[in-house]
């Protein structure tokens, strides 16, 4: 069985969808990607995850060295979260992802209840 895609015109943009970022099962941040490939590939991101190796939680590291980082389809909820962020955020060409948890010296806005 094959799923074809609703034909589109050429330069129709794709339109993009929001993934939630999982290190090792916990729901972290939540993102903007073309489709799941593209997501998988911000996941593999070597300053992502470095960034991802600096931040703390409670003073706890939000990722290890050797944490599994995996992209899955954000919630109705964790899509809430995303938009109210990209509201807030102030205009950059810099993707914009919305932290699901508390980060330490960071002032977050929480919608919804946390993980």
């Amino acid at each position: 069985m094959s799923v074809r895609e609703p034909s589109r015109q050429p330069d129709q943009p794709r339109p993009s969808q929001i993934f939630t970022l999982e290190i090792n099962g916990r729901p972290t941040l939540v993102f903007e990607a073309m489709g799941r490939a593209e997501a998988c590939e911000i996941c593999l991101d070597a300053d992502l995850r470095s960034d991802l190796r600096a931040l703390t939680s409670d003073k706890i590291p939000i990722c290890a060295n050797d944490a599994t980082l995996s992209p899955r389809p954000a919630t109705q909820e964790e899509i809430a979260a995303f938009k109210h962020a990209i509201k807030l955020a102030p205009t950059s060409d810099e993707p914009t992802m919305a932290f699901l948890i508390k980060i330490d010296g960071v002032m977050v806005i929480a919608v919804g209840t946390q993980h």
